[in-house]
């Protein structure tokens, strides 16, 4: 059980940081101006069990992809972990990178009636970065734990997610601007020190 926990404790820690339901908080409620709050909740579920689909989807065939391509868990370590790093940083201000939905991407959820499978489950919920992680946490190890782990590490990540967005309204009455960044950073500072975790791991990995 000590060991299931330490490991759930891990993955979760990367998922929910990546996914940084907080930091959508103010693009959520702009693209959802119009809507009412039960349109808001059904959007919010289509679009949580639709990132649970693709999250849990890269978990079991992440590694069968990497050797279709020939590519070993310690370059994927390092490389994922190198990615993630650049997100952390991005999150802690320390460097610009490209927003996880860029602008036009936001613009089109304005313009759409129903944002539950794009952009809101793809690319926000489950995008490239938060599949990236994924894959790289399958490849972690061979633990009996580890997929029971990270299954329910993002089914509790797009809980917590469906429940801060449900009340963003709210929220954002609460903290503000301010607030939400402070959050996102302190989310970008622990993703950061578990990127270079992989990264450590990664290259001890090389034989």
């Amino acid at each position: 059980m000590a060991s299931f926990l330490s490991i759930w404790i891990s993955t979760f820690g990367v998922i929910f940081a990546i996914v940084d339901p907080f930091g959508y908080i103010p693009i959520f409620l702009t693209m959802t101006a119009s809507d009412t709050e039960e349109q808001r909740r059904l959007m919010l579920k289509k679009a949580c069990v639709t990132a649970f689909v693709v999250l849990t989807g890269a978990a079991f065939l992440g590694n069968s992809l990497l050797r279709f391509f020939g590519i070993s868990i310690p370059a994927l370590q390092i490389s994922g972990g190198l990615i993630l790093l650049v997100i952390a940083f991005e999150m802690v201000k320390v460097i610009p990178t490209p927003e996880k939905i860029t602008p036009f991407e936001e613009n089109e959820g304005k313009k759409k009636e129903d944002i539950s499978i794009i952009p809101l489950a793809i690319p926000m919920l489950s995008g490239p970065a938060s599949i990236a992680s994924v894959v790289v946490l399958s490849a972690k190890g061979e633990s009996v734990y580890l997929y029971p782990s990270i299954i329910l590490s993002i089914l509790v990540t797009l809980g917590f997610t469906y429940l801060i967005l449900k009340s963003a309204s709210k929220i954002f009455s609460k903290v503000g601007v301010t607030g939400l960044n402070v959050m996102t950073r302190i989310m970008g500072l622990l993703l950061s020190a578990m990127a270079v975790q992989f990264v450590i791991d990664g290259y001890l990995g090389i034989k």
